[in-house]
């Protein structure tokens, strides 16, 4: 409330808020530069340990005194096409939440094949998603990368794929109408004073995301883990002349995945 009672917004910590729910609820790659393969399709379940800088959490978001670390879960569905090109689309929650986000993505492997010599598969890959289940949230996700692979082989029946990459994310939010009196009929009992704001957008947030995983197949299962490190944000943004700060802190996800190939 401003010095005259009016509800008003504090679009830093807004900001910040929404860049760190960004990197918890974009989709994540959790698999190497290789394409599927033009008959290939695969299907995993991804479970995340993401951490947050409670501090952003607090001030009535979350209910009682949030954690540093928020569980999340992916599901992915991805098919091959014409060689060296696959799409896929899925689904992220976040537990103890009403939270998912609806995504999708399309990566073009530049060069896969030639295994039996050291050289690495290299694939681009642009990927978005949707915030769904949150009312007062309006959030979409779009993000960039790169990554190389190499596949070796254990045996005959099982292989081993090492990759990395990196991945610009970006992310854009507003809100929706707030109301800080929400158990006050505004009609029947006026304050005289306004209740509601909403918070606008202030331009794209963006959030580097590192990335590194190991990928194990035996026969149709497969087993990926992957670890992102996310450096805090520092894009500012700008709304009716005034900088809005992003104060997101660093950022760690670690992911086990668990899927089947055929």
């Amino acid at each position: 409330m401003d010095s005259g009672g009016a509800a008003t917004g504090n679009n830093d910590a807004f900001r910040s808020l929404a860049s760190e729910l960004g990197v918890l609820m974009a989709p994540k790659p959790v698999d190497p530069a290789d394409s599927l393969g033009l008959s290939g399709f695969a299907f995993s379940a991804d479970l995340s340990v993401n951490t947050i800088k409670p501090g952003n959490w607090g001030n009535g978001v979350t209910r009682g005194t949030p954690n540093s670390v928020a569980p999340t879960l992916q599901v992915m569905g991805r098919k091959g096409l014409w060689p060296g090109i696959e799409i896929g689309a899925g689904a992220t929650h976040l537990f103890n939440s009403r939270m998912w986000t609806i995504s999708g993505y399309g990566k073009v492997a530049l060069h896969e094949g030639f295994h039996h010599l050291p050289i690495p598969s290299i694939a681009l890959r642009g990927m978005f998603s949707r915030l769904v289940g949150a009312e007062d949230m309006n959030m979409t996700t779009g993000s960039a990368d790169v990554s190389i692979s190499h596949v070796f082989g254990l045996g005959k029946t099982v292989n081993v794929t090492p990759y990395l990459g990196y991945q610009a994310l970006f992310i854009i939010a507003r809100s929706g109408v707030l109301d800080v009196t929400p158990t006050t009929d505004e009609y029947l009992n006026p304050s005289g004073k306004l209740s509601e704001f909403v918070f606008k957008d202030a331009g794209a947030i963006l959030r580097h995301r590192p990335f590194l995983g190991l990928r194990f197949i035996f026969s149709v299962i497969r087993i990926t883990a992957e670890a992102m490190i996310v450096p805090g944000g520092n894009r500012n943004g700008k709304l009716n002349g005034m900088s809005v700060a992003d104060n997101s802190g660093l950022q760690q996800q670690y992911t086990l995945s668990l899927g089947l190939d055929f």
